[in-house]
């Protein structure tokens, strides 16, 4: 086992700062005051509401649910889309001392049932009526559940389980006019290790795990990434990763809470960038989906060019890369390259970030999957340097981050400050640190095979580089091992494919073929998908669709698919799939010659909704497909 690699030493804190979530609410909510906190769309334009207002907001919903009774530690359930009401609710719950359970927006009625069930919740607060009819239909399923609280709409009539959000602060006011006192003891009490949410990770197989994030967790964090990297009250974040997953929680409501800055609410995740480019944000995070949506509609408008312009452009990108190049090796470019890159910055590069509205961004993140090197070499050269991170539910989401200057392209940076990673003797990443969580809710025995002597064994295989830099190689589980003894990182593969334009999303599998054990599997199954063009809120209920259909594959994408087999060649009685999903229109869509997997039903493969896909449950599809 390695030795442990720690942070070099951060920047000093405020040694000040609470270590509750209501309790740092409070302090910045009196500090700022009337400087606006959140903003909504209303119709064209964006609407505020200031720090004072937030608070107020913020004691009604925490009354409201205190008149139901409720004691410390409950649960309360929050069934939404990023909104301000979402991060109101969710700040009134830990200042009633109570506990949120985060439940994606787009989690089928099913799945709600189990964890409104298992987490015991009390009370649910949903978004709109569609949900709303969707737990009154589940009603006789939930038994423990004595109140729904309706953000938008009216409640059916004659419905007293159901309060709409404006009957809810009222009667949060009644209550807190009879019982003076009772909210500010009540948020007061909030202890550092008292839990302060129930996270459900989304595995592959099996129910979904709740992970107990406490208080502490929750604002060490938030405070561990601000000495990573700046932030203050002049800072523009735009909310659209979904609330109910840790890392946007950390990014847009916890740091938030730290600096006092303005966060801006996506009306839906097909409108991101429409809201960049209005917002102009100083601080962004994504995903990788996203990063790869941005490359390929910059590439596919640079690839347009002709004449004088294609030469501007062809020398603007040679002066970005050997600008990015110097970076890598930790050197000043060269004086010519300085003034070269100025200049292509005024006539390309510049137009490029106005356009998107990054000109006045100033820390870009990427986190929750592997993001290409080459993008963020690409990226680098147009002066957008974005900073990929590591981490889990279970560490509060970043457990590593590269930091502005001194970023390691193909790695996910150093542990954050106070935080330690150490590889085991079986390539296992594992982390100790105030960011890991408590363990799972009602599964002691799960909890004590993940955590051991207070590190957690993340799942994930790395290694560390000599300076430190933690480099992601796959998931422990997903690894599959070739006659010879070597093993292979199916991960490392579907990065390269993802990055190829024209490719929305691959798996890459191995199964030994039943038939034949040392058949060499090279088909390649492409299929062209129309996900990237149909508005989020329609994608929900249509997967199976006629959406997914099957197209051959030539070109660039078969090439790579190609170099991809050949690193795999000699392992005869290897099954090596690789199923591609290429973005509708690409020229890899529209012609070629080879044929799709005898046996895959194209309706059985997603690539994933919005721009946080997981790509396990489609590896395992896959791979019991082929091993047929």
């Amino acid at each position: 086992m390695n030795a442990a690699v720690r942070a070099p030493a951060p920047a000093e804190m405020p040694s000040e700062l609470p270590e509750t979530v209501p309790a740092l609410f409070q302090r910045t909510a009196q500090r700022r005051g009337d400087a606006p906190a959140l903003h909504f769309k209303a119709g064209e334009r964006w609407t505020p509401i200031s720090w004072a207002d937030y608070s107020r907001a913020v004691s009604r919903v925490a009354n409201a649910l205190l008149a139901e009774g409720l004691s410390p530690q409950d649960r309360v359930a929050l069934w939404s889309s990023n909104r301000p009401e979402w991060q109101i609710a969710d700040i009134g719950i830990a200042h009633a001392g109570l506990v949120t359970v985060a439940i994606y927006q787009s989690d089928a009625p099913e799945q709600v049932r189990y964890l409104v069930n298992h987490s015991e919740s009390k009370v649910l607060i949903v978004e709109h009526r569609k949900l709303l009819d969707q737990v009154i239909a589940l009603r006789p399923d939930l038994p423990g559940l004595q109140r729904v609280i309706l953000i938008e709409g009216d409640a059916p009539e004659g419905e007293g389980w159901v309060l709409t959000w404006e009957q809810a602060l009222r009667r949060g006011d009644e209550f807190g006019r009879s019982r003076p006192g009772l909210f500010a003891s009540r948020w007061q009490a909030v202890r550092p290790e008292d839990t302060a949410s129930l996270i459900y990770t989304s595995g592959t197989t099996g129910l979904p795990k709740a992970a107990i994030l406490t208080h502490r967790n929750l604002t060490w964090t938030a405070v561990a990434t601000l000495q990573c990297f700046r932030g203050d009250p002049n800072d523009r974040v735009v909310s659209y990763l979904p609330l109910a997953h840790v890392l946007e929680r950390v990014v847009s409501e916890l740091r938030q809470l730290c600096t006092g800055c303005e966060v801006y609410f996506c009306p839906s995740i097909d409108q991101v960038m429409a809201v960049v480019a209005q917002v102009r944000p100083t601080y962004f995070t994504s995903v990788p989906r996203l990063w790869e949506k941005i490359y390929a509609g910059i590439r596919e408008k640079m690839d347009k060019v002709s004449g004088p312009r294609r030469m501007i452009r062809d020398w603007a990108l040679l002066v970005g890369a050997l600008r990015t190049a110097a970076y890598e090796q930790h050197k000043a470019p060269a004086p010519w390259v300085r003034w070269q890159w100025s200049l292509a910055d005024r006539l390309v590069f510049r137009k490029i970030r106005e356009t998107l509205g990054f000109d006045k961004v100033e820390v870009c993140i990427s986190g929750s999957a592997a993001v290409s090197p080459d993008m963020l070499r690409f990226f680098y050269g147009l002066g957008i340097e974005i900073l990929e991170g590591y981490g889990l539910t279970e560490t509060t989401a970043p457990a590593t981050f590269n930091r502005p200057g001194d970023a390691h392209f193909g790695t996910v940076g150093l542990p954050l400050p106070g935080v330690e990673v150490r590889i085991a003797s079986d390539g296992e990443i594992l982390v100790k640190g105030n960011n890991v969580f408590e363990g799972y809710f009602k599964d002691p025995k799960t909890t004590t095979e993940t955590l051991v002597d207070g590190w957690l064994k993340t799942g994930d295989i790395g290694e560390l580089d000599k300076n430190g830099y933690l480099r992601i190689t796959d998931r422990k589980k997903d690894l599959f091992k070739t006659s010879g003894g070597k093993y292979v990182a199916p991960g490392a593969m579907e990065t390269q494919l993802r990055s190829q334009r024209g490719i929305a999303q691959a798996v890459v599998d191995s199964r030994v073929h039943q038939a034949d054990p040392r058949r060499f599997l090279s088909q390649l199954a492409h299929y062209a998908s129309r996900v990237d063009h149909v508005p989020h809120k329609e994608r929900e209920d249509s997967d199976r669709d006629e959406r997914y259909r099957s197209e051959p594959a030539h070109g660039s994408a078969q090439a790579l698919c190609a170099k991809i087999l050949a690193e795999c060649s000699g392992y005869a009685d290897t099954a090596i799939l690789l199923l591609v999903v290429l973005q509708n229109g690409s020229d890899d869509a529209r012609k070629g010659q080879a044929r799709p997997i005898q046996g895959v039903d194209e309706a059985r493969f997603s690539a994933g909704r919005g721009f946080v896909p997981d790509i396990r449950p489609a590896r395992l599809e896959v791979g019991e497909i082929a091993a047929r």
